[in-house]
């Protein structure tokens, strides 16, 4: 073999390698690029979904929100109203007991006689003041009814009717008044306490 034919057989092979080498790059190329299409592609779909999945936990979380708020409200409506209708019955309460005088203490006690008869006995707080127990008993004394008047412990406002002979009780106290008169209310109050 010549020295021509084997510089052309190793030109030849060089240029083979050579040629075999850059296919191959710009196959490692193409491929690598390929490749970061697809990464690039992906991590924009990922970045679109985390994106998606955070708005729609925000959302998630203001609507939470809002029906916490919501609740909060409610309640809190629930309250103050619990709140003014403890507060309206305390004074009411309060009123009432302070209308419990020696002369209305002595006129219900008549009105009730009256329409009840003897046999009865009318229990007092223990802290009424003598003056007013000694009232009622001199006004029901000039009744012709059997009628004892007591003062009990257990009883701390108004005052309980027993008809002995007949085994029946009945209480009139401040709280019960104010109970009534609360049910009467106008219109204008039943609207303000939304009461139902």
């Amino acid at each position: 073999m010549s020295e021509q034919t084997l510089d052309g057989l190793i030109a030849k092979v060089k240029s083979e390698a050579i040629e075999a080498a850059e296919k191959e790059a710009k196959q490692i190329i193409n491929d690598a690029k390929q490749k970061a299409k697809q990464q690039i592609a992906n991590a924009e779909a990922e970045k679109k979904q985390l994106l998606n999945d955070a708005h729609n936990e925000a959302k998630a979380i203001v609507s939470k929100g809002e029906i916490a708020l919501q609740q909060a409200a409610r309640d809190l409506q629930i309250s103050v109203k619990n709140d003014l209708l403890y507060l309206f019955k305390s004074v009411l309460e309060t009123e009432v007991e302070g209308t419990f005088s020696a002369e209305l203490y002595s006129n219900v006690i008549l009105q009730i006689t009256e329409r009840v008869g003897s046999d009865t006995e009318i229990s007092l707080p223990e802290a009424t003041k003598t003056e007013i127990v000694d009232a009622i008993r001199n006004k029901v004394v000039t009744s012709n009814k059997t009628i004892d008047i007591i003062q009990a412990k257990q009883l701390l406002s108004g005052l309980s009717i027993t008809k002995t002979d007949e085994g029946w009780r009945y209480d009139i106290t401040a709280e019960e008044i104010a109970d009534l008169l609360s049910q009467h209310l106008s219109q204008k109050w039943v609207a303000l306490l939304n009461i139902k």
